[in-house]
């Protein structure tokens, strides 16, 4: 399995598709995100026959899956599919690691985030940063609130 197949034309598809689900995001608009959503699941399917389940394109649809079950499952499978090819895992275990945080799992997102430390050179500066956050994150303890004893 290559790190990356897709054709500069395959991933400006997914670019193309992912823009639109961005916008209607940010404009808080969850009936035109869910019908731009199927036009996305719809060009990472057709990659997914060509190339079969690459852990990119795993990736790519766990960052924009709503379900929290479903996103969790799919970056786990493409951790486990990017391990058996020795392809790079920084990037989804950097979104996995922030979803395991979102979770309450601070235990769980550093494993995930030291298991990919010896990436992190290899990663550019805001993916270094990220990981540097994330481990912060996760090793800190939420503060007691007023009248908690230990």
């Amino acid at each position: 399995m290559e790190p990356f197949p897709f054709t500069d034309a395959e991933w400006a598809a997914v670019g193309d598709a992912a823009l639109p689900v961005v916008n209607a995001t940010l404009a808080d608009d969850a009936v035109l995100r869910a019908s731009h959503c199927v036009g996305l699941l719809d060009v990472l399917a057709r990659l997914r026959a060509r190339y079969g389940d690459h852990p990119i394109l795993l990736e790519t649809e766990a960052d924009f899956a709503e379900d929290e079950a479903e996103r969790h499952a799919l970056y786990h499978q493409a951790v486990r599919i990017a391990v058996t090819h020795q392809l790079p895992t920084l990037t989804i275990r950097l979104s996995l690691a922030q979803l395991l945080l979102d979770l309450g799992r601070r235990d769980a997102a550093l494993d995930e985030l030291l298991a990919c430390e010896s990436e992190v050179c290899e990663g550019d500066e805001s993916e270094r940063a990220k990981w540097a956050d994330l481990v912060a994150q996760s090793r800190s303890r939420p503060a007691r609130a007023a009248g908690q004893t230990r």
